[in-house]
């Protein structure tokens, strides 16, 4: 469908098929009658996550439901590249920032861990999955973040498989030319798989400096002179390995 134009992307929880039709949450209804002021016909795009993504129209509106046809595919199925985002989480607003902007830059997994220093000690998934969806509806990716539960740090690295890159952002070398990240990462082997750790606003504490020090496969890195807040140090890093190992680089 080359002339299909809508302005309107949609992410739904079920299976898609063309010749569909598929009834959407209260909250979908509410967004596209009351705050897109969509229509009966109006085309929309959708996608799952799984099955590609495909064109749509509105079947039908009513006071509590509002469906959609679905017509054919636009577009098969492409997933992200392998790539983690573990960190120590931070105040609710930053939290939210940093789960939409690691989303729009193409994680496939977001991952707060707990640390030692971490001064946080709830995280509600579902916010952060609610943000995961809006990035991805937003920027067209066609897949969704995984959101892992709150795990401290020695048991997130005992369950990350061996050959998966670690990078390990370090504000106690800021600054260090031996581990500036591009340098660091043009260096790097070729590899399927990365996860980027960012820490706490306390630093890791001694027992996983350890640890991590210890890790095989694992490059511990600079973000520069400065000292970043974590959610500015994730944008950092995730766009720094984009365009050298990721998919900025074709």
């Amino acid at each position: 469908m080359t002339d299909f134009n809508a302005k309107t992307r949609l992410f739904v929880d079920r299976p898609l098929a063309a010749h569909q039709r598929v009834t959407l949450s209260d909250a979908q209804r509410h967004y596209l009658v009351n705050v897109m002021r969509l229509g009966v016909g109006a085309p929309l795009s959708m996608f799952n996550g799984h099955d590609g993504e495909w064109a749509g129209h509105i079947a039908e509106i009513g006071k509590k439901r509002c469906s959609i046809d679905i017509e054919s595919q636009l577009k098969p199925q492409m997933d992200c590249l392998d790539l983690w985002l573990l960190f120590a989480p931070v105040k609710k607003a930053r939290l939210d920032f940093m789960a939409q902007k690691a989303s729009e830059l193409g994680v496939s997994c977001i991952w707060p861990v707990r640390t030692d220093y971490c001064q946080i000690s709830r995280v509600k998934d579902e916010r952060l999955a609610a943000n995961a969806i809006e990035a991805a509806e937003q920027t067209e990716r066609m897949d969704i973040a995984t959101i892992r539960e709150f795990t401290g740090l020695f048991s997130v690295l005992d369950q990350m498989e061996d050959d998966r890159l670690l990078i390990w952002c370090d504000e106690a070398i800021a600054g260090s030319p031996a581990h500036n990240i591009v340098a660091a990462l043009h260096a790097t082997p070729t590899h399927d798989k990365a996860a980027i750790l960012i820490g706490p606003e306390g630093g890791f504490s001694p027992s996983e400096r350890k640890q991590l020090g210890g890790r095989k496969n694992c490059l511990k890195i600079s973000l520069g002179t400065r000292i970043l807040r974590a959610d500015t140090a994730a944008i950092a890093a995730l766009s720094c390995y984009q365009s050298i190992c990721g998919d900025w680089n074709g």
